[in-house]
């Protein structure tokens, strides 16, 4: 009885020791975590000085948030026009093939027929000159053949450039004639190695000439993607009653029917600033970034970021060359920034 008893007691005291073990554990564990979690703040103070947000941070704190800092240096850039487009589906320019390609079969039908007849009865009509060897109701059968053929070739003729019309006044000249002759251009949308988009300028805007080379965005996609110039689009989009033209592009991530942004280079290159994408933080569906304006204050500027080109932005006003712009942690900045606002409405205070 003694023996379980010692047993029972030793068994105890190990459950003991371990849960005992394990709470000091968890809570070191625990606080080291809190400890690594806690944003550095200890120095971040949030201002408002004539409508602009500032957040000072001291030095240690910016290598501990792993802040970094570069200046942005001026290049020359070419202006790009934002312009709105759609991904085509390519079946009634492949409809208008067929019925064109249809009517010139039908129209080389119609010369064969013509020649035959022709030649049949210049045939007869030598026959009957030299002594009426043929009868002359033998040769007005074969004159009212080749009329009728020829009747028969002008309005197959008439049809084809019917279908050639109709094909132009959809497509324009351009890509009616590279459907029309087969073009590679026409078999790479025929097999979706590319697509066909068409974008049209707002109304008031207009071009000298269409850029021969574009660059095209999916809505919800920072990636951009390569275009180039087929023609003038004959006709508009009746919301934006501008000129219109067509791109193709390589056919990866479009779908018929999608809505897309593209950006047209125009004019002569001009100066200004490329901001990184990674300087750059969303807030209430807009861009910001923070500059620095003394080596312990940022401020929080709104992006102007209709010129996206693969780096980042250009932005060719607002942003001065050599001006410091944090491309490192600027999402930390913008948590510091609401972090304070949300501390100073609950003491009742005003927001900064």
């Amino acid at each position: 009885m003694k023996t379980k008893t010692l047993v029972a007691l030793l068994v105890f005291v190990i459950v003991l020791t371990l849960a005992v073990w394990g709470f000091v554990a968890g809570h070191k564990e625990r606080a080291a975590e809190a400890k690594h979690e806690k944003p550095v703040r200890g120095t971040a103070k949030v201002s408002n000085d004539h409508n602009e947000i500032a957040i000072s941070l001291d030095a240690i704190s910016q290598q501990q948030s792993g802040l970094a800092v570069s200046e942005q240096a001026a290049i020359a850039h070419r202006q790009e026009l934002k312009a709105f487009g759609t991904v085509l589906a390519v079946d009634d320019l492949i409809a208008l093939r067929t019925s064109y390609i249809a009517a010139k079969s039908k129209v080389e039908q119609a010369d064969a027929a013509v020649a035959a007849t022709r030649a049949e009865f210049e045939r007869l009509r030598a026959l009957h000159a030299d002594d009426q060897n043929v009868s002359l109701k033998a040769l007005q059968a074969a004159e009212a053949a080749w009329r009728i053929d020829a009747a028969a070739q002008r309005v197959a003729q008439s049809s084809l450039v019917a279908a050639g019309q109709t094909a132009r006044q959809q497509f324009g000249d351009a890509l009616s004639k590279a459907a029309a002759k087969e073009a590679p251009l026409f078999a790479q949308l025929l097999s979706r190695q590319k697509v066909l988009v068409q974008t049209t300028l707002p109304a008031g805007t207009a071009l000298a000439r269409p850029p021969q080379e574009a660059r095209i965005q999916i809505s919800g996609d920072a990636k951009l993607r390569p275009a180039q110039l087929i023609g003038t689009a004959p006709r508009t989009d009746p919301r934006l009653q501008g000129p219109s033209f067509f791109y193709s592009a390589p056919s990866e991530g479009f779908l018929p029917g999608q809505t897309v942004t593209l950006f047209l280079p125009i004019g002569e290159p001009a100066p200004g600033v490329i901001i990184p994408g990674s300087a750059v933080v969303w807030w209430q569906g807009r861009p910001w970034v923070y500059t620095r304006n003394s080596p312990e204050r940022f401020v929080r500027r709104e992006l102007p970021a209709d010129n996206p080109i693969d780096e980042g932005w250009f932005v060719h006003q607002g942003f001065a060359n050599g001006e410091p712009v944090v491309t490192a942690g600027a999402q930390l900045l913008l948590s510091e920034e609401l972090r304070a606002q949300i501390s100073v409405g609950e003491d009742g205070g005003s927001k900064p």
